[in-house]
């Protein structure tokens, strides 16, 4: 089974589906239900939802930017999953990433994940690019 397009072609938000649909858990992609109100009143979007097999929900935030991913927008995905009771994490999704960003990742408690990543996991799936 062939995506249609090339891995150069495919935006970042359809990779990241493709690869979590993969990993057969349950997408939230509905725009109303991706925007959550935090505790402080503050409300949350989100791109994606995932929920897995323990019903955990996980924010994800795509960032298709040719710059690298700052850690703004790491701060930002932390303070929304620390603000919001029923998401138990966060991942962003880019299409660089820095070692500094990572250090900072690991510390805000957030995975980030780059589009090379997403390619090779699709691969290892043998998902024909």
């Amino acid at each position: 089974m062939s995506l249609g397009k090339t891995d150069a072609e495919k935006n970042l938000y359809e990779l990241t589906k493709t690869m979590l649909l993969k990993k057969q858990l349950k997408l939230i992609e509905k725009p109303d239900e991706l925007i959550l109100r935090g505790k402080s009143g503050k409300k949350w979007k989100f791109d994606l939802i995932v929920q897995n097999d323990n019903s955990e929900k996980f924010g994800i935030f795509v960032k298709d930017w040719k710059r690298e991913i700052s850690v703004t927008q790491l701060r930002q995905l932390n303070k929304a999953c620390r603000d919001i009771d029923e998401i138990a994490g966060g991942i962003l999704v880019c299409n660089q990433i820095t070692s500094f960003a990572e250090d900072f990742s690991e510390h805000f408690g957030v995975q980030i994940l780059s589009r090379g990543r997403l390619v090779s996991k699709l691969r290892n799936y043998n998902y024909n690019y």
